[in-house]
């Protein structure tokens, strides 16, 4: 296991220094580039430079943030609940009845959301009456969300693991405090990606905005991944 752990951590940090090193590359490539096609804008070139310079915050704004710091305290109250735990080894009898409690309390949450989308005129809907482009699809993540940490305080609370108010605090925003070198990560990240878009390389290669926003999926959200594995 610690093998395993040290593995994920020199691959983020591998990750990093990838991001860093492709950023470097890109200045470069766009300002030889810019002398040989004025398609391209290059990053060294005046105009450039104070876009760079004038762009270093609202480049880093463009991380959606409010889904990976919502999913981060899903995933933090779930790991600081000690549910994972159920499948590692022998089940005692009070995680048993914790278990049993959680299990219960999604099937009433299921059931009442389910009565929110079946149900004639149902509130979820939209007003065609469908699924597409209904508060439910809007909000599928938030409430995914939101149901991990129904079961993290369900489970926390039942099996003894969360007893005092500091307890669920602590546990909401643990992941949080663990995530210090991913916001690191993703600053780094933002710049390469928004200064890639402002280079137009992609556009003059037929890029029609998929393979930006596959870059962004993979530098965004799978070191995200390989952290959440690190620590469960």
């Amino acid at each position: 296991m610690n093998r395993y752990r040290s593995v994920l951590r020199q691959l983020t940090q591998w990750f990093l220094l990838t991001v860093v090193a492709l950023f470097v590359l890109l200045l470069i490539v766009s300002w030889l580039l810019c002398i040989y096609f004025d398609s391209i804008n290059g990053l060294l070139s005046p105009h450039g430079i104070r876009w760079l310079t004038s762009h270093l915050v609202s480049n880093f704004c463009t991380v959606p943030f409010g889904e990976i710091i919502l999913g981060l305290i899903g995933v933090g109250s779930l790991i600081e609940s000690d549910i994972f735990k159920l499948f590692s080894g022998h089940i005692s009898l009070k995680q048993k009845r914790a278990l049993q409690t959680t299990i219960i309390t999604v099937v009433i949450v299921l059931c009442v959301f389910s009565s929110f989308l079946l149900m004639p005129n149902a509130i979820l809907l939209s007003a065609f009456g469908t699924i597409s482009n209904s508060p439910f699809s809007k909000g599928v993540y938030g409430l995914i969300v939101c149901l991990f940490i129904l079961i993290a305080n369900v489970y926390g609370y039942t099996s003894g693991k969360f007893v005092t108010l500091d307890d669920f605090v602590n546990a909401h925003s643990s992941f949080i405090k663990k995530s210090g070198f991913y916001f690191i990560f993703v600053f780094f990240s933002s710049q390469f990606i928004q200064c890639l878009d402002y280079t137009q390389i992609l556009a003059v290669l037929g890029d029609n905005g998929v393979v930006l926003e596959i870059i962004k999926c993979v530098l965004y959200y799978l070191p995200l991944a390989i952290l959440i594995l690190l620590y469960i």
